[in-house]
């Protein structure tokens, strides 16, 4: 009887200590358990970029349009931006010309992974050409940033074999500050 006893005590013990017990509450930053909601940021479009451009050290072209920005504040005051906007070839490259960012070959669509970041508004059949950069900021290697540019079939001035800088570009962008380690 002593060793039942003495079995459920450590059993017990163990699952309280190994965290499975469920009248443990879980607190942010104790390992697993479901995180904290985002909370979003509330500013107008024009802060919104400044802080996005601050944080990414990326630079929206001066020719940027029908620009949507979303934000929020993830746990550990970490703010998250996705952006989109229409420009040119030229104003995307602007953007994918940033130090430190890895310029990928073009692709017919966005990959899986553009697809998991971004709400594209443009079907595959109307995109002509894709291209993504990606890369951490120089000045703050903690910030991951993404860009995908789609080029709309119907945006090539010389169709999709002669790249033009005045072809319509439509930039999906995100910017992530990271966890220390």
């Amino acid at each position: 009887m002593k060793r039942l006893a003495a079995g459920a005590v450590a059993g017990v013990t163990a699952l309280a200590l190994s965290g499975c017990s469920e009248s443990m509450e879980w607190e942010p930053g104790g390992g697993d358990g479901p995180a904290p909601s985002p909370s979003p940021i509330d500013a107008d479009t024009d802060e919104l970029q400044a802080a996005f451009e601050e944080q990414s050290g990326l630079v929206v072209p001066d020719n940027a349009s029908d620009m949507e920005i979303e934000a929020q504040m993830l746990e550990g005051d970490r703010p998250e931006y996705t952006l989109r906007f229409v420009t040119t070839r030229g104003g995307a490259e602007v953007v994918c010309d940033a130090d430190n960012f890895g310029v990928y070959a073009a692709q017919e669509a966005p990959g899986d992974e553009e697809r998991e970041v971004f709400d594209y508004q443009e079907s595959d059949e109307e995109i002509g050409d894709a291209v993504r950069c990606e890369g951490s900021n120089p000045k703050q290697p903690r910030v991951q940033r993404l860009v995908s540019v789609v080029f709309p079939e119907d945006g090539f001035k010389e169709g999709p074999d002669a790249p033009d800088g005045e072809d319509v570009a439509v930039v999906y962008a995100h910017s992530i500050l990271w966890l220390r380690r």
